[in-house]
């Protein structure tokens, strides 16, 4: 199966005003597995980080007892928890039944999109600014990124039975695609029913005996899992289902929104989606320069006393006109967390240092 591209987004990007218990939908050009989407989407607020010294120190201002570094948005602490979920789309964006495309065929012949649908847990605080993040391997290797569906139905024509059901699910980590072959070995309804499963790449010789019990995913090997459902299993039913190795998402992207005031709680239901072009690195759709790498790493501690120069790369060549002591502001900080305010001098208050730069291309070297 392809790799997933995004092709819509729900809120456009740098868009405003929008309602506090909007759902941040990304629409995907296949099926997705969504085990990836979950670990692979995230969405930030601008408050985020109340700690900013090494070990998790937080700044405090010894006349104030406040964090003067920390920018307060009511409602909002970090990373948006959310529950993730997802619909199959035709190609006109309405909602279709998920049944026909559990078949790979089906899904491969379309026109089926998949829409990742994440809903806040809370409503979102207003007038803030929030920036979802759809990582992909471009962003950090081969190994990681949202991906396409990998656990397939196929054609079930040596199934007799009438009731009884496996169910695949799971995220198939092996690396060829291969078919899952479960075969009943005893008759019966859950609780009786027995059955082995084999990859069908290792053969029948090396199948695991299992036991359908309760209604609950049996766990089988490479992430995989069968549930089993209705009753009735029949001597000899053969279900089988396909699986592909993970193929991720090529390039990242972002996009930010805006909330409202809180007076619009729920979308409209003429709210559109915009479309993300050809971009490439970490960046929003309308090309904003973003930060992708850095070296040290944002937040990174107990680094050699020696260490004098920074490499930051952006997500595409500087200009290097814009690159000045203005520009670029290098700053050190009391490693204790705490200084006293501006009416006392020479108290650990931080501290702007001199510093060297130099660009090449998407690289800022800072030397200090």
């Amino acid at each position: 199966m392809p790799a997933p591209t995004v092709t819509a987004v729900y809120p456009n990007d740098l868009a405003t005003g929008i309602p506090v218990r909007a759902d941040i939908e990304i629409t995907f050009d296949v099926g997705i597995d969504l085990n990836s989407a979950i670990s692979n989407v995230v969405i930030y607020g601008p408050d985020f980080d109340r700690t900013s010294g090494p070990d998790q120190a937080i700044w405090i201002d010894n006349d104030t007892g406040e964090n003067p570094y920390f920018l307060n948005s009511p409602g909002f602490t970090g990373t948006v928890p959310a529950d993730y979920r997802v619909v199959y789309v035709d190609g006109v964006g309405a909602e279709v039944d998920i049944d026909p495309v559990l078949n790979q065929a089906a899904e491969t012949a379309g026109p089926y999109s998949q829409k990742l649908i994440i809903t806040p847990k809370a409503p979102l605080a207003s007038d803030t600014s929030y920036t979802v993040y759809i990582i992909g391997a471009a962003e950090v290797g081969d190994d990681r990124g949202v991906s396409q569906r990998t656990v397939f139905d196929v054609d079930e024509a040596a199934v007799v039975s009438t009731t009884g059901d496996l169910v695949p699910a799971g995220q198939y980590l092996g690396t060829i695609s291969d078919l899952v072959r479960a075969k009943i070995t005893l008759a019966g309804d859950i609780g009786t029913a027995k059955y082995k499963w084999w990859f069908d790449s290792l053969g029948e010789p090396s199948a695991t005996l299992g036991k359908l019990t309760s209604r609950r995913f049996r766990r089988l090997d490479e992430g995989l899992q069968l549930r089993a459902t209705g009753s009735g299993f029949l001597l000899n039913d053969e279900y089988v289902f396909a699986v592909e190795p993970l193929t991720y998402l090529a390039t990242s992207y972002s996009f930010s929104f805006t909330t409202g005031t809180g007076s619009i709680q729920s979308v409209p239901s003429s709210a559109s989606t915009s479309v993300i072009g050809g971009i490439t690195g970490l960046t929003s759709p309308d090309g904003a320069l973003t930060v992708i790498d850095s070296d040290p790493p944002d937040r990174d501690f107990n680094l050699p006393l020696a260490t004098r120069t920074i490499t930051i790369t952006f997500s595409e060549d500087l200009d290097p006109a814009t690159v000045t002591q203005d520009t670029v502001t290098v700053e050190a900080h009391s490693a204790s967390g705490a200084f006293t305010g501006p009416s006392v001098t020479n108290t650990g208050q931080p501290v702007e240092l001199f510093k060297k730069l130099t660009v090449a291309g998407a690289v800022l070297t800072i030397e200090i």
